[in-house]
């Protein structure tokens, strides 16, 4: 994935839960282009952390029987951590792309 397209993806990742489904499904592109083990491991990290939150976000959205607006729930109870690990991903890109 190139670094412009991984940046558009993050830039609007925490906007809902589709969003942020979006980005982390396509962020796990960069583990297997990743050529330096050390930056490929924190990235790995990093994003398994995301993974996991992703995964609470869907599994409730869908428990709820997957409405087409969510945005109260997902403001509470998930927006602020998943632009957290927007961010981290972020900076763990940046690393995969100086090593």
């Amino acid at each position: 994935m190139r670094a412009r397209d991984f940046d558009a993806l993050a830039s609007g990742a925490a906007a809902d839960v589709a969003a942020f489904a979006r980005f982390i499904e396509q962020g796990e592109a960069l583990l297997a282009e990743a050529a330096d083990a050390g930056a490929r491991e924190s990235y790995a990290s990093v994003w398994f952390d995301a993974e996991i939150l992703n995964a609470l976000a869907l599994e409730r959205w869908e428990s709820e029987g997957r409405p087409t607006d969510w945005q109260a729930p997902w403001r509470a109870d998930f927006q602020h951590d998943a632009a957290q690990a927007v961010a981290a991903l972020r900076e763990a890109a940046a690393a995969l792309r100086q090593a």
